[in-house]
Order: C-alpha cells, then structure tokens, then sequence
C-alpha cells in the first residue's frame, strides 16, 4: 500500500509495512488514520509502531491542518491530540462531528482527564492516555473503526457497572468518584471487566498500559491499590480485585469470592 499526500498540511504520510501479517488490527482494507499532535516526536514514533498493522498515518501539526485534512483525506479514524495549536482537539471533535460520523480518538495527557466525559459526551469515539502506548492506540483504533462496538457497550460484573459512553462507574448502584483515564482504562478495556475471574499478569499490564515507565517503579501495584479504594474494595481483604502472588490480579464478584477464596489471592 502506498502512502497518499496532499500537499503542505500534511508533515508526511508513511506507508503500511509490506511485509508480515496484520498483527490483530480490525480496521478495514487499506486503513488511513489522521494522527493530530504538535510534537513531531510521538507523531514518527507512533507511526513507526503503526507500520507493523499495515496503517498509513496523516500527520497534522495542528487542529486547522487535522480538519483540511480530514475532509481532503477522509481518514477512517482520527486521533487526535486534545492539546493542540489554532484549534484545540476538542474543538476539532466539535467541528468533525457537525458534519461527519468518523471514528474519533482524543489523546489526553494527565492535565486533560477532565476532558474526558465532555469528550465522549460530544461524540468522541474513545480516549486515549498520552504519552501514546501503541498496542493500546492500535486497539482503540480498531475498535472506533468498528463503530465503537467493542468500546461502548455497558460491563457489569457483580456489583460494578461500567458505561464507556459516559465514563461513568457504578458500584451497587452507587456512582463513583471519576476514574482517571489509566484506572478507567485498566478496569474495562485492557484488564478486569473485560476478563472476569481470569489472572491478568503483570507483564501484560506493564506492555499494554505503562511499557517501560512501570519496570523499575511500583506504578502497577499503586494504580491497583487506588482502583480497589475508589471502588470501595477492602485493601487488607480486597474480594473484587484479587492479588495472585507473583503472576497478577484477577477481578471476581463478590458471591463467588464468599464461596471460594482462590489460592494464592492476597489477604
């Protein structure tokens, strides 16, 4: 496949690879994503990862490039940087959703979460946590392309609820404070409610969430120690989000973790 360019909005476009398989990626034929971000860093090493899916990448420096773009290029997904120069990605969500039903994915940083719910509520397909980590892009890509099928539809598992349409969280019933992104994130799309009662190791936590931030920190056991308070799960005696000692955690209801404790599950 062959990269297609449209003159000086566009930094550069690269190709998909040409060799291998697609490494899981649900886009259609010939996928075009509109990568949107002002550091021209994150957008070649993005791009790069994206190679290994068979992605072409449009790269725009800022949100006016990202709209000529997107209607020159008709991008099948967008991803697209809530901080950027002359329009701000959430204006450029705005703006594509007033005349288009392309998939969008905002990135946001740890100063954006606030933006999330306003986000989805204006129709962004997903979010994203940025610094960018490429299997969670990938996958988020994916899923936008397929309508959000697999991202918007309501999770329980016992007493918790969870609405990616809303960003909201509920436990008996009751709302919770708002997860931030990583620990929205690690509860429903990469971890416990889309793998109930199944041992997530801690390599696949530290790959699809942190990459090399995480090897040399305790970030994992932290953000787990938080989501286990926020959702209201006893730190000394966690029943919903269960430690399996030296492999990782698991998230199993209530009922059954009164029936039987698993093994190895932290006290």
């Amino acid at each position: 496949m062959t990269a297609k360019h449209t003159g000086s909005a566009v930094d550069g476009a690269q190709p998909a690879a040409e060799h291998g398989p697609g490494i899981g990626l649900a886009l259609g034929a010939d996928p075009v994503v509109l990568l949107a971000d002002a550091d021209e860093r994150i957008r070649q090493g993005l791009t790069a990862h994206l190679a290994r899916y068979r992605v072409s990448v449009v790269h725009c420096a800022d949100g006016a490039s990202a709209l000529l773009e997107t209607g020159l290029r008709k991008p099948d997904v967008l991803l697209v940087s809530a901080r950027l120069p002359l329009l701000d990605g959430t204006d450029v969500l705005r703006v594509i959703r007033q005349r288009a039903a392309t998939p969008v994915v905002l990135g946001v940083g740890p100063e954006d979460t606030g933006l999330v719910a306003s986000a989805l509520a204006d129709g962004a397909s997903a979010c994203v946590a940025r610094p960018y980590r490429p299997p969670e892009v990938a996958r988020l890509l994916s899923l936008a392309d397929a309508g959000g099928r697999g991202w918007a539809h309501p999770l329980s598992c016992g007493p918790i609820t969870l609405d990616p349409s809303t960003y909201e969280v509920h436990v008996h019933g009751r709302p919770t404070a708002q997860l931030p992104l990583r620990e929205f994130q690690l509860l429903h799309l990469h971890l416990l409610m889309r793998n109930p009662r199944k041992v997530i190791t801690r390599a696949r936590i530290r790959n699809e969430v942190w990459g090399d931030e995480a090897q040399r920190s305790n970030t994992i056991t932290v953000h787990v120690r938080r989501l286990r308070e926020r959702l209201g799960d006893d730190p000394h005696r966690p029943e919903l989000i269960q430690t399996v000692r030296g492999v990782g955690y698991r998230l199993v209801p209530p009922p059954d973790a009164a029936r039987r404790r698993p093994t190895g599950a932290q006290e």
